[in-house]
Parts: structure tokens; C-alpha cells; sequence
């Protein structure tokens, strides 16, 4: 059975999936200094080309892709892409930015649609319904705000987020407190930027996606999709796209 495999390297992390046509086989993640171990990864499938995008060539190394001796894809700003990109800078835009907009783009055509991506950073993407990528926003995400908090005085602790429960309004303690001005003002945040958008754009989709998006599609307000595998969508788009 052939099969088309995506891959996302990101800084700490690694992500996998097998489709076939647009259906995922199988999905898999692991910490880039175990990637020596893709080779299990890939056992049972016969993958006819697969797609890369990497933002860590130490361990995109460590994955020794060219032995795999079948086609491949590096997503960069030159990729041919699925929809009209309109950034002034592509040369700059994340690779999981339009990855993103690509799986956008294939599950809700023809409709305007903001994509959040609630991962190290908090990035907003905009695609038009004439299948136009305008750009959007980014913005840390909780992780890098309790962290920049620490780093940045003398006496606030550095703080780790478990991404399950939504903190209380009124902080009682220093921590407390540290967790409902980070996660909750991050709530009203992605709020506020839903709601300029509607206002701007009619039949708005919304989709989140990213390692905190199953956290914050709870909180954010009704109609909104959570897909933990967008971008790993996008990217299989991406290789339809060009053919292989």
C-alpha cells in the first residue's frame, strides 16, 4: 500500500503521520533526541514520497531522510502551495504557519478562516475565501510568558503550566496570580482577536490547533474547531499539491 508520510520537525519535538490520500494511518511524536527510532516509525508502511518541514537541522539529521531513497519535499517559501500567499516577507514565515493554512485551506474551502495555533508561540492566520493568506499575529504562548516573568524580575518563581485546569480570576497567592494573568489574559486575548475578525469577515471558521489547543478550544467561545493535526494535514496538502 503506498502511503505519503508528513513530517514536522519542530525545536524539541518531532511529528509524524502516514496518510493515505487524506486519511491518517498512523500518528506518532517524540522528542528529537530520541529520533534515532523513526526507523520503527515507518515499519508496515510503503511510503511513496513524503514531505519535511523543519525548523532544527540537528535533528532533521538525525532522522537520515536522503537513505530512505524516495521522494522528498523540503517545505520552504519557494514550495508551490495550495493557496495565493500574500506576506510580504515569505522568506520569514514559519513553515508550520503555512503548513497550517494549507490543512485551512483543504478542510474549509471557499470560507474565510483564522487559524490559532496555541503552541511556544500563539500565532493568528487569516485566509480569505478567495483562498488569499493575508498574515495574521503572533504572540507568546503561556509557557514563554511564565518564563519571561522570571526572567525578566527578581522575585517571581519560574512557573510550569500543566495545561488542565483553567485558573481562578482572583489569584490569592503570587502564583496564582502569575497563572490567571498568563492563561486567562491569553483566553481574552484569542477572545478579543475572534471577535475583531467576525467583525470584519462574514461565515468566519476558526480552527486551533498546537499542544495547548485542546486546553483553550473549552474556554474560547462556541463554534470553534479544535485539530491537533493540522499542520501535519497541511502538509500531506502540500505534497497532493505538487504532484506527489
Amino acid at each position: 500500500m503506498n502511503a505519503r508520510l508528513a513530517i514536522d520537525i519542530g525545536n524539541t519535538r518531532t511529528k509524524f503521520a502516514v496518510f493515505q490520500e487524506r486519511e491518517i494511518l498512523h500518528s506518532s511524536s517524540l522528542k528529537n533526541e530520541a529520533l534515532e527510532l523513526n526507523n520503527q516509525i515507518l515499519k508496515g508502511f510503503e511510503i511513496s514520497a513524503l514531505i519535511v518541514s523543519s525548523v532544527n537541522a540537528e535533528a532533521e539529521e538525525k532522522l537520515r531522510l536522503d537513505a530512505l531513497q524516495i521522494p522528498k519535499l523540503t517545505l520552504n517559501f519557494t514550495t508551490a502551495l495550495p493557496f495565493l500567499l500574500e506576506y510580504e516577507s515569505p522568506e520569514t514565515l514559519g513553515k508550520d504557519r503555512i503548513a497550517a493554512v494549507a490543512g485551512a485551506s483543504a478542510q474549509y474551502p471557499n470560507q474565510n478562516v483564522l487559524v490559532i495555533d496555541a503552541g511556544t508561540c500563539v500565532t493568528y492566520d487569516f485566509l480569505t475565501a478567495k483562498g488569499a493568506y493575508l498574515g495574521g499575529a503572533i504572540s507568546p504562548g503561556v509557557q514563554l510568558r511564565l518564563r519571561a516573568m522570571n526572567s525578566y524580575t527578581s522575585k517571581l518563581p519560574l512557573l510550569h503550566w500543566e495545561g488542565k485546569e483553567k485558573p481562578q480570576n482572583v489569584g490569592n497567592t503570587t502564583i496564582t496570580s502569575m497563572l490567571s494573568g498568563v492563561v486567562n489574559g491569553l483566553i481574552s486575548e484569542m477572545n478579543g482577536f475572534i471577535d475583531s475578525y467576525k467583525e470584519q469577515y462574514n461565515s468566519l471558521k476558526i480552527v486551533i490547533t498546537g499542544g495547548d489547543a485542546n486546553f483553550f478550544v473549552k474556554e474560547l467561545k462556541n463554534g470553534i474547531f479544535a485539530d491537533p493535526n493540522l499542520v501535519l494535514k497541511g502538509l500531506n496538502e502540500i505534497l497532493i499539491y505538487n504532484g506527489e
